[in-house]
């Protein structure tokens, strides 16, 4: 093997170590990132479900007299917020009353992981019954 011959293996040998390393490297980043993220997701849900329990919970023991779903929304927000429990780093909680509904969204990662979940009064039986109505008569429809 001559001089040249040598130092072009040496060359080629180094290009590919470098290269093996590099990709390695990214591999190991990818999947801190990964399980970062899977991290996150996992606090979410977990305070979800306590939100969730703390909530029906609520309803279970204070009994609420049924008032407009809208109210009953107000009243699932106070509980909602005060089902509180530590957030994982960078979370942030929001709760959105949407009519009879309330929206409560998780957002991480800037913006890049987001968890909704709807909470309808109508659904934990906090709206009041609306009474069925009689079904018309022929005489009914064309007056």
């Amino acid at each position: 093997m001559t001089l040249t011959e040598a130092i072009m293996a040496v060359a080629v040998f180094s290009l590919s170590a470098t290269s093996s390393v590099r990709l390695w490297a990214s591999s190991a980043v990818w999947s801190q990132a990964a399980a970062a993220r899977e991290a996150l997701a996992s606090g979410i849900e977990a305070d979800l479900l306590r939100r969730t329990h703390h909530l029906r919970a609520s309803v279970a023991r204070d009994q609420p007299a049924p008032a407009s779903c809208e109210v009953a929304a107000a009243w699932m927000v106070s509980r909602l917020a005060s089902g509180a429990s530590s957030l994982p780093q960078g979370v942030r909680k929001q709760l959105v009353p949407d009519g009879g509904a309330v929206w409560l969204i998780y957002t991480a990662a800037e913006g890049q992981l987001e968890r909704r979940r709807l909470f309808s009064a109508a659904a934990h039986g906090l709206c009041p019954v609306v009474p069925e109505l009689p079904a018309m008569t022929d005489l009914e429809v064309g007056a």
